[in-house]
């Protein structure tokens, strides 16, 4: 529990007869971390003959699905038959990709005929302009668009006489449609310039013939009976949605599988005739997987069992049970262990909660966000990991509640500490904790040096530790008056401080020596299980003692109590939900991993096996 699960390395080679069977049953197996080979004197093997033909038919049901707007959902990964089922895909594609294209046509009509409207709008305006005075001429220049100036029709008339204008207020600015003759279209642009002028595009209605009046509304008409047509488009692919959904996401599902398991080989080494491929397992089931391998390859495939190399990358899997599973989201937001490291989730599982109820500890706080992380785990569910490692450390803030005897800030009785007046026995339960807390560490990664490097460096770099601080406290206490020791004893705490350093000295270097006043702010780092309790504590108080007074100034104030209960009550509750886990998560990253975890350790992910959702 305390170690990943022990894994084996199997070494298989086999004729390429059998090479689709093999994968077949890897893929169903479930349980191989396949080692990809890198090319050498060796060359890659090639994916399966079906690969390419695979691939295709999954990008065109994925394309299929996309433009029907099925969305993901849970169904039964049925077989196919691969000529039947290509067969099937691409008469459905046709089918789709031409009503798709109709309906992009029609789009793009309803798009072009939304801006004949707004320009035919402007031009009904003017109940002599209409589409056809805008048409190309080499003798008459048309200007149709936005100026600022009012005074833009005195101001062209100084140039000539031979134009005609049409000009309407909108707003603060002036619809104008101006005609004039070519040779003075130089001059007339200077001047609309010069006047702000902004010009409104008419290409679309090129070639439209009739008044803009009557053009609009059977433009209008025309537009209706589009979107008419869109409609009936929409409903027919809805149709096809409907009535193939289920068939498509179990199509691309199993041709999801089908195209993992034709290019898998080309993780494998290939000779001319043999493939021969690595991967790690659980050590348990190495046993089994000989066997069914065997089996599928006709008893023509030779496997050993290769020894694990000391610097091997070796893949993780966590061995816990299922209560402490749910700790496992903390220690891989982290970083995964290392193979040879001790796997720290079964310590969260019960120090989390612990601590968390230590500082919350209130009943009715703790009842509040236990049902708030139950709701959330309904909702949420690919974050139950993580809820249910809440809902246990809302139960230790109840366990702590009853025992302080607190609920919402009220203290009904006191049966083990009074917060609000014990805190020297609070700091000295905090500091405890510490003590215990960062020293089992200590002890985890002497074991882990020991195994490693042996006992002289384990003993220097880790035992040293815990000597310092036992020498520490016969040597120190009493100089500083917090402990009297007898002579022997003190004498004894000078020996096993000075000890302590050379074997640091020896052991970590300089740098060991300059990190020993660390060990003290590590202990004392959790003081926070006190004054992050007190905190909580206190401005549930304070919000209480609000509410009272509110009430004791009479029925007036009584909306103004309720509304501060509810306001001061649901902010301490936040502030409890945030700050004791934060707090306690961080005792555990900072001051209890840095004794003995690195982490680093890269996961195991077994061929054909579904990778599961995570918060992370």
């Amino acid at each position: 529990m305390l170690k990943p699960e022990r894994m084996s390395k199997l070494f298989v080679v086999g004729p390429k007869s059998t090479l689709p069977k093999v994968v077949s049953r890897l893929h169903e197996l479930k349980i191989a971390h396949l080692i990809e080979h890198k090319k050498d004197e060796f060359d890659l093997c090639a994916p399966l003959e079906n690969f390419e033909k695979l691939s295709s038919m999954l990008v065109q049901v994925r394309s299929i699905t996309s433009y029907l707007n099925i969305s993901d959902g849970k169904v039964a990964i049925k077989k196919f038959k691969i000529p039947e089922l290509e067969e099937e895909i691409n008469a459905l594609k046709e089918k789709v990709t031409n009503i798709i294209e109709e309906t992009k046509k029609i789009g793009d009509e309803v798009a072009i005929i939304s801006e004949q409207k707004k320009i035919l709008t402007l031009m009904s305006l003017f109940l002599q302009v209409s589409p056809e005075d805008f048409a190309k001429s080499k003798y008459i220049s048309q200007y149709f668009g936005y100026v600022s100036d009012p005074n833009i029709k005195e101001k062209l008339e100084n140039i000539t006489d031979r134009f005609e204008i049409s000009i309407l207020k909108l707003d603060k600015k002036f619809l104008v449609a101006i005609f004039v003759d070519t040779s003075y279209a130089e001059q007339f642009g200077k001047v609309l310039a010069e006047a702000s002028f902004s010009d409104i595009n008419v290409s679309s209605t090129n070639g439209l013939k009739g008044k803009s009046i009557d053009l609009f509304e059977s433009t209008l008409m025309k537009e209706e009976k589009l979107i008419k047509r869109l409609s009936e488009y929409k409903y027919k692919l809805e149709k096809i949605a409907q009535e193939h959904s289920d068939r498509l996401l179990s199509a691309e599902k199993f041709l999801s599988i089908e195209a993992e398991k034709a290019q898998v080989p080309l993780s494998f080494g290939s000779t001319k005739e043999a493939f021969f491929l690595r991967c790690y397992l659980p050590k348990n089931d190495v046993k089994k997987t000989k066997g069914e391998l065997m089996k599928s390859g006709n008893n023509k495939l030779h496997i050993i069992e290769e020894p694990l190399g000391e610097e091997e990358d070796i893949p993780i899997k966590l061995n816990n049970s299922k209560y402490i599973q749910n700790s496992e989201f903390f220690t891989k937001l982290f970083a995964l262990p290392k193979y040879d490291e001790f796997d720290p989730s079964a310590l969260i599982a019960y120090t989390f909660p612990l601590f968390y109820g230590f500082m919350l500890g209130d009943v009715i706080y703790g009842l509040v966000t236990f049902a708030v992380f139950y709701y959330l785990k309904k909702k949420f569910p690919v974050g139950k990991d993580f809820f249910n490692m809440m809902l246990a450390a809302s139960f230790g803030a109840i366990i702590f509640g009853f025992l302080y005897g607190e609920f919402a800030g009220l203290e009904l009785y006191h049966f083990w500490i009074e917060r609000t007046h014990d805190f020297s026995t609070l700091m000295m339960i905090s500091i405890l904790a510490g003590i215990v807390h960062v020293n089992f560490g200590l002890i985890l990664g002497f074991i882990l040096e020991y195994k490693h490097h042996g006992l002289v460096k384990a003993a220097n770099s880790k035992l040293s530790w815990i000597i310092l601080q036992v020498g520490g406290i016969l040597f120190l206490g009493p100089l500083l008056n917090m402990l009297t020791v007898p002579k022997p004893l003190f004498y004894a705490g000078v020996f096993l401080f000075v000890l302590a350093v050379l074997m640091l000295l020896k052991g970590e270097g300089f740098i060991g020596v300059m990190e020993i006043p660390s060990i003290l702010t590590h202990i004392m780092s959790y003081a926070r299980l006190m004054a992050v309790g007190l905190a909580s504590v206190f401005i549930a108080v304070m919000v209480n003692d609000l509410i009272t007074f509110l009430f004791h100034k009479g029925i007036l104030f009584w909306p103004l109590a309720l509304i501060s209960l509810l306001i001061g009550h649901t902010f301490n509750i936040a502030l409890g939900i945030l700050s004791p886990s934060l707090h306690s998560i961080r005792l555990h990253y900072v001051e209890f991993f840095s004794k003995f975890y690195q982490g680093g350790g890269k996961d195991y992910e077994p061929f054909g096996a579904e990778k599961q959702k995570s918060l992370i």
